[in-house]
């Protein structure tokens, strides 16, 4: 009876001991002072191809650029864009301000200048780009626009091919109105009265059309026929002030196109004030083409050449001769080569003026 007794509580003692002893080893296994802080290392065919894996990527960036240029150069080209564009944002802003302000032109420098007169029509659209880009999936926007970029982006987000191929677009567009302008101006000679300024007029339109070009001098003997009858801009028809704000990429409408032939002056003054040699080739190439000249190929004297005819000019224009500068263009570069290039054959553009 005794012995029956003893067992179970020997089995009692035994389970209690070996629990304890569970517990125990538990507690040591879990303890942080016992916490396992280093990672074994992979077996041998693991560790070769991870090693593989990541000297090929780290080495394979430069040749998959060669492999996909255009990808590489979307990317930085978006990367530097955005950057730009917001800079230029803020410059915008500040310029206006003081514009707003009543601050006169003649206190800006050319750059600023130029900066609002190309971002007045950037912010508009590419400031809306940005905008649906920050709604629920709006972000597939930029690669939609990167599909049209003339289009939808502006000259921030192009590459640099990409802007030599839209400026050779739109100034081809631009001399188009060309023909126009100096029919307009072979048009209303008739109605000039005296016969030394109207003999002048006819000898300047016929060297053109023969390929000559006008001196400064010749251009600035005419410039009272600008201020008053014929070509004030008080005389002009709706279609030849059209054609004039067209071949200069400006207005239109005969109010605001005076406004951005005086913004275009006083880029001239800031111009000469700031030194035509002391700007780069890009912004030579800029200011040419603002200024109805093709800068393709031609050698940067040229290029100065022809801003410092166009700024000799420039200088003596006023509010009421603002019609002369609008006509440069044509009085100027008609007949350059860079620029015959993009207007097409000779003979396709006369309409009988020289009879």
């Amino acid at each position: 009876m005794q012995t029956c007794l003893a067992l179970p509580v020997y089995c009692v003692a035994t389970m209690a001991a070996s629990m304890k002893q569970v517990c125990l080893f538990r507690q040591l296994s879990y303890s942080t002072e016992h916490l396992e802080d280093k990672i074994k290392p992979p077996i041998k065919p693991k560790r070769y191809v991870l090693d593989r894996l990541v000297k090929f990527i780290t080495s394979s960036a430069d040749e998959l650029e060669k492999r996909a240029p255009s990808v590489f150069q979307v990317y930085r080209t978006f990367r530097t864009g955005v950057s730009s564009f917001v800079t230029d944002t803020k410059d915008y802003y500040r310029v206006s301000s003081r514009l707003w302000a009543g601050e006169s032109l003649a206190a800006f420098s050319r750059k600023e200048l130029e900066l609002y007169r190309q971002f007045s029509s950037d912010l508009p659209l590419v400031g809306l780009i940005f905008v649906i880009a920050f709604a629920p999936g709006g972000v597939a926007v930029f690669p939609f626009a990167y599909v049209f970029p003339r289009h939808l982006l502006s000259h921030h987000f192009w590459t640099p091919l990409q802007k030599e191929e839209f400026r050779r677009i739109a100034l081809t567009k631009r001399l188009k109105h060309y023909d126009s302008i100096l029919d307009y101006l072979h048009l209303l000679s008739q109605h000039i009265e005296d016969p030394t300024f109207k003999e002048h007029v006819l000898k300047a339109i016929q060297k053109l059309d023969t390929n000559v070009l006008l001196a400064s001098k010749e251009i600035l003997e005419l410039s009272p026929l600008f201020e008053g009858k014929p070509y004030n801009m008080d005389c002009l028809s709706l279609r030849h002030m059209r054609h004039l704000g067209k071949s200069l990429g400006l207005s239109v409408r005969r109010r605001r196109l005076v406004k951005d032939a005086l913004l275009l002056h006083y880029m001239d003054v800031a111009m000469v004030r700031e030194g035509i040699n002391n700007m780069t080739e890009e912004e030579l190439d800029k200011a040419c083409d603002w200024r109805g000249l093709n800068p393709q190929d031609l050698w940067r004297k040229d290029k100065v050449s022809y801003l410092e005819s166009w700024t000799q000019i420039s200088s003596t224009v006023h509010e009421s001769s603002i019609s002369l500068l609008l006509h440069l263009p044509v009085l100027l570069g008609y007949c350059l080569p860079t620029n015959r290039e993009l207007m097409g054959p000779k003979s396709a553009r006369l309409r009988g003026r020289l009879s």
